[in-house]
């Protein structure tokens, strides 16, 4: 039960408690068990409509959330299932409270929501956040210890470090002046300090903290040992020196980067251990180069340079430098005093390589005493291999020059000729001019073209030959030679071109050309047709064909529309252009298709229209001739209405003018008593026609009114205009003439029209403020065959109108016009924001009851006044909640709060709530039920004295349940088994849970539709659950619930079952037993069974606990006579079966021949035998006797182990029944 309390300024009332109790003991089990409800506090001001209260599962699934009431912080969560449960508040980001999160043991009974205690938060403080950024970028260090404390004061408040990113957050600020510290031990802080201010919310620091640099190290060594007074030169392209601090900024002799684009910043030699530091380095990208200087040589050392990039850390520098050998230099030059070679590649002894710069030099490093053997290779380029000897006193190497460069290019052929199926190898030619060398050298094309020759500096010519065939079928070349001149670069871009010629005419249009095409095609071979698309606005337009190879073509001109003088011409391409080929035009044609015989008008466009004709056609297609161009314009004339009251037909864009008849003219009439306003509705049964609104319409009688009040002005103007004429004349004394128009007198013809589609059904309803028509509308149905005329006839006559006020005004009252006698209300209206209110036309010769209603509102008449009525206001908040199809919404939870005051109340099947007797103020509602959403989902409002408020809320379904049931095999309902809905695929993340009633049923909510889910028994809280079938039961939700997923449970078998088996040779069975041990008591065995002629042993069961138990076999052969072990195996009762194999091999002793230790064993049984024989009358029936006992226990044990077997054999028959059902 749900306790609802309602307090006012007066103190605490008691409101609606009967009501509320019966509310919630009305609701079935399925609904509401329990509410949850408190406050966020806070003693500083906060915005409580940010904060969200959520409610998860223990296993961290979301049951409900909710916001808190913006006024006062209040929140109130419905329960629809008993649990263990989570109450968590979700503030926002860097808001703190305590406690975060609540505990909820639900049963129902005693739990804090039971018992309707509040559960309540307390805003703790906001945050505050910051970053500590490297110099010049946007982001920062991690590890920068950062101190807040009271402004002034220096006290330590609390004390972070920053994050990666650079950024800080303290956490339970509240609101006041503090100062943020920086701190590091080996960074060097540019900005250390800043201060914060916080007030209502979460503060920004004021300013950014700043490391200004971090330390950079390295280490150098020679052959494993540290160097001492390295040089290490730091560069940088982007970083300043004023960037930069603790390293010696002079700068170093001798000492280049290689790189114009660093700049150098500072230097720093390495200690006695090798070490070399950067103290400060801000945030960039670095190259730092060793230098290593003796008195005529400069010493490698590796790597010779270092990129590396300081981010926002300390940075220790990898790999170690060390001390190498020497460097030497050298030259690759393209001629001697030339210019370098650049990226070309050097060998040294086929093995080292290094790679030329811009200006073509080289640098060798690392380099030992010795005689190499360098080669250059460069594209294009050709050299001699050099030896030379290199030592430390010889830094410099001679230049290597270009011995001999390339001479490529290219034969184009973009058109075969006929028979070539494709480009052939041609022979190229290269010849010295000189007269003094006979320097010839010829190559073969590819098959692209493509040739290229080796030469050494000089002038030369390049010629293509060509096969006789090719010559002949067309195939020229230009131009046919080419001169060159070799100085110091390569020559790549010769080009031999194939030579075609051209077809140009024109085309001579009556008008301007617009769009037309061309086209070319062999007439002499077969060939491909080519043509050439023409436009533009001129009369006379000109074509081209480019790459025609010669031969005999014909030339032709294509426009349907268009008669040409010639087609088509014959044109012969020998050996230059082909021009002036024509084409004319003398005419156009004009084609036009007629669905039904009827009369056209012609006009021809221009400044002055020229009437060409009225001609009557049939249907069929006319073809005309036109001479000249232009616009015609071709009207219809007919009783049939088409697409276009007119048509235009255009000489420059010719087509087929197609005339189809659409609409058919039809016309009414409407015949009244009174002219009043008459508007007519005419509703089409094409949907694609919208309803026509014809008028107001104007009737016949004033009309012809109105015409001849404008005959009686026109002839009393030119009674004027003659009087005036013959003023001075005679005078005329006769009476003026007094002239009048008719009277309007009914009946009244209003007439309208309307063009129908063929087949068109249309519906003409009339209507008016004050007529009522009969029949009150009319069908009418057009066939298009011919003029329908006059299809619809009305008559209207005038309606009775009933009107009044409510007083005081109060708009937005409902008033009901019924007629006498009726049950139902004939028409529902509100009265406007005077009180009042008007209803007709109504027909007159009928009676009528009026009756008044508003929610909040009592409504009585008015004495003596019919229609008037008198309203008394009731004070208080009217809810009404509804689905998205109208019906009320039964069930929704809905909590009112303001102030001191708080109400939570259930709806019933009417789906409405009322407040009644709140202080003014603003109050705060929220509706609240499992799967739906409501619009509005909250709202805060301000109720004035006296003021009744109606409020709509709409529920919109959003989620779906599952029903079913939990049964044992036998059918018995199996109650308190846990439930759960797992999401599948896309849904993975959505997951329900709820437990079985009494009756084993159970109703999963909060389904989403489109999500696929697995129902089955969650794993946590059905320990007396063994399995369940089907295991998993899947499902589907689409828009309405799902019922009928049932469950069958199996509890858990609390027995555990031991058997075994004995692999050894037959004859032992009977010597054989095994004992069960506890493991905690060895000492006495729990229970023993002897094998007999049995290999195989079963032990009555034991419980299923989880015990430690040994297993031991056990024989009675002698082990004087027999060497064995005896095997045991340890295990635990969980599961459910246990089968253990055991295996004995016993082996006999071989019999010792030791004379001495055999007498040991003969001499007692020597005396044995002698007193055996001494008293043999006694001892023979005490053998008789002692043979038949043991042949006794030998039959008894037989039977035992018989019995056992036959035993074991009906166990395992039960197991099996068992398992089969």
């Amino acid at each position: 039960m749900l306790r609802i309390t309602i307090r006012a300024e007066m103190g605490s009332l008691w409101i609606l408690f009967g009501v509320i109790y019966s509310q919630f003991l009305a609701v079935s089990s399925d609904d509401i068990v329990v509410a949850c409800g408190g406050f966020v506090k806070s003693d500083v001001e906060i915005n409580y409509s940010l904060i969200e209260i959520k409610l998860y599962t223990k296993q961290g699934s979301l049951k409900y959330q909710t916001d808190c009431a913006p006024i006062n912080g209040y929140f109130m969560i419905p329960l629809y299932d008993k649990g263990d449960f989570v109450l968590k508040i979700e503030p926002p980001l860097g808001w703190s409270f305590e406690p975060t999160s609540v505990d909820l043991h639900v049963d129902g009974v005693s739990d804090i929501c039971t018992k309707e205690e509040d559960i309540n938060f307390v805003f703790t403080g906001f945050s505050v956040s910051g970053t500590v950024l490297s110099k010049g970028h946007l982001m920062g260090p991690a590890g920068v210890e950062v101190k807040l404390s009271r402004a002034g004061t220096g006290e330590k408040l609390q004390s972070v470090t920053t994050q990666p990113g650079g950024k800080y957050t303290f956490f339970k600020v509240l609101p006041g002046k503090y100062d943020i510290t920086a701190s590091h031990p080996s960074w060097t802080l540019e900005q250390s300090t800043t201060s914060v201010h916080v007030s209502n919310a979460n503060a920004p620091a004021a300013d950014h903290l700043v490391v200004g640099g971090y330390d950079v190290s390295g280490e150098v060594r020679s052959d494993g040992e540290p160097m001492k007074e390295v040089t290490f030169l730091l560069y940088s392209a982007t970083v300043k020196r004023e960037d930069i601090s603790g390293c010696n900024t002079s700068p170093v002799e001798g000492a280049d980067s290689g790189d114009s684009t660093l700049a150098y910043l500072c230097s720093a030699l390495s200690r006695d251990d090798g070490v070399f530091v950067f103290p400060s380095l801000a945030s960039g990208e670095y190259t730092v180069i060793p230098f290593y200087r003796g008195e005529r040589i400069t010493f490698d050392v590796a790597p010779s340079r270092m990129n590396f990039k300081v981010e926002h850390n300390s940075l220790k520098l990898e790999p170690i430098f060390r001390v190498m050998g020497f460097s030497v230099t050298g030259r690759v030059l393209n001629s001697p005093d030339g210019e370098g070679v650049p990226d070309a590649t050097v060998y040294l002894n086929n093995q080292i390589k290094v790679v030329s710069k811009e200006d073509g030099s080289f640098r060798l490093e690392n380099m030992t005493a010795g005689t190499y053997t360098i080669r250059v290779n460069k594209e294009l380029m050709f050299f001699e291999p050099v030896t030379v000897k290199i030592a430390p006193n010889t830094p410099q190497l001679p230049d290597i020059v270009t011995a001999g460069f390339s001479v490529c290019g290219q034969i184009s052929i973009s058109r075969l000729p006929e028979g070539m199926k494709q480009q052939g190898r041609y022979k190229v030619t290269l010849t010295h001019k000189s007269t003094d060398k006979a320097f010839i050298r010829t190559v073969e094309s590819d098959h692209q073209g493509a040739f290229c020759f080796q030469a050494k500096p000089g002038d030369y010519s390049v010629h293509v030959s060509l096969p006789e065939a090719e010559v002949k079928a067309g195939l020229a070349l230009q131009p046919q030679a080419l001169d060159i001149s070799l100085v110091d670069q390569p020559l790549t871009d010769l080009v031999f071109t194939q030579f075609m010629a051209s077809v140009s005419g024109k085309v001579y249009c009556l008008a301007s050309c617009d769009d037309l095409s061309v086209t070319l095609q062999p007439a002499s071979r077969q060939g491909e047709r080519r043509a050439v698309a023409l436009s533009g606005s001129s009369d006379i337009l000109s074509f081209s064909f480019d790459n025609v190879l010669p031969g005999k073509y014909k030339v032709s001109i294509s426009h349907e529309e268009w008669c040409w003088k010639h087609k088509s011409v014959e044109v012969e391409v020998l050996e230059s252009d082909v021009l002036g080929v024509e084409f004319r035009q003398i005419g156009y044609i004009l084609r036009c298709s007629l669905s039904h015989a009827i009369t056209l008008e012609f006009f021809q466009d221009g400044s002055k229209p020229e009437n060409v004709g009225v001609y009557n056609l049939s249907k069929g297609v006319n073809r005309f001739c036109l001479s000249k161009p232009g616009v015609y314009k071709v009207t219809p004339r007919s009783c049939h209405q088409f697409e276009q009251d007119f048509y235009t037909y255009d000489t420059s864009a010719p087509s087929i003018l197609t005339l189809t008849a659409v609409r058919h003219h039809m016309t009414g009439l409407i015949t009244t008593d009174k002219t009043l306003d008459v508007t007519l509705t005419i509703k089409s049964s094409i949907e694609s026609e919208p309803a026509l609104v014809l008028g107001p319409l104007r009737s016949l009688e004033e009309q012809r009114q109105e015409q001849q009040l404008q005959e009686i002005e026109l002839r009393r103007q030119e009674r004027e205009r003659r009087a005036a004429e013959e003023e001075g004349g005679a005078r005329d004394d006769s009476p003026p003439i007094q002239e009048k128009a008719d009277e309007l007198t009914g009946p009244f013809h209003y007439e309208f029209s309307y063009w129908a589609r063929a087949g068109e059904k249309i519906t003409v309803t009339p209507s008016s403020k004050e007529l009522l028509f009969y029949p009150p509308e009319v069908e009418a149905t057009i066939t298009g065959e011919s003029c329908p005329g006059r299809l619809v006839d009305i008559t209207g006559r005038a309606g009775l109108f009933l009107e009044g006020k409510v007083s005081p005004e109060l708009q937005g009252v409902e008033i009901s016009i019924t007629e006498r006698g009726a049950a139902t209300p004939l028409i529902t209206v509100a009265t406007n924001e005077m009180g009042a209110y008007s209803v007709g036309p109504l027909h007159s010769d009928r009676q009528y009851d009026i009756s008044a209603s508003k929610e909040g509102f009592v409504l009585s008449p008015v004495e003596g006044t019919q229609g008037d009525f008198k309203a008394f206001a009731l004070a208080g908040v009217t809810f009404k909640i509804k689905s998205e199809d109208g019906q009320p919404l039964a069930g929704v939870l809905l909590s009112l709060s303001g102030g001191q005051f708080r109400s939570n109340l259930l709806t019933q099947d009417t789906g409405i709530l009322t407040f009644n007797n709140l202080s003014p103020g603003q109050y705060y509602f929220k509706p609240m039920m499992k799967e739906f959403r409501f619009e509005p989902a909250s709202q805060m409002i301000t109720v004035e004295e006296g003021e009744n408020l109606s409020i709509d809320i709409t529920g919109i379904k959003t989620a779906y349940s599952c029903y079913g049931m939990v049964q044992s095999l036998n059918g018995d309902a199996e109650w308190d088994v846990a439930v759960e809905a797992v999401g599948q695929g896309d849904c993975s993340l959505y997951s329900e849970d709820t437990v079985t009633d009494e009756e084993g049923r159970f109703r999963l909510r909060g389904l989403l539709p489109g999500c696929k889910y697995l129902i089955q028994l969650r794993a946590e809280g059905n320990d007396h659950i063994e399995r369940a079938l089907p295991q998993h039961r899947a499902i589907e939700v689409g828009s309405s619930d799902i019922e009928g997923v049932n469950i069958i449970a199996f509890r858990q078998i609390n027995q555990f079952d031991l058997s075994g088996n004995i692999i050894t040779s037959p004859e032992h069975l009977p010597t054989l037993s095994v004992k069960l041990y506890k493991s905690d008591n060895l000492d006495n065995p729990i229970n023993s069974v002897s094998l007999g002629q049995s290999l195989f042993f079963h032990f009555p069961p034991l419980d299923r606990d989880g015990e430690s138990y040994v297993l031991m076999l056990y024989s009675t052969l002698s082990r004087s006579q027999y060497d064995f072990t005896l095997p045991q195996v340890s295990f635990t009762s969980t599961g459910y079966y246990k089968h253990v194999t055991l295996t004995f091999h016993p082996t006999r002793k071989v019999p010792d021949q030791d004379v001495a230790q055999g007498s040991y064993v003969a001499l007692p049984l020597t005396l044995l035998l002698l007193l055996a024989a001494y008293n043999y009358e006694k001892v023979i029936p005490l053998l008789l006797q002692l043979g038949s006992r043991i042949q006794g226990v030998r039959s008894m044990a037989q039977a035992s182990s018989e019995s056992a077997a036959m035993d074991e054999a009906k166990r395992q028959a039960k197991r099996q029944k068992a398992r089969r059902t």
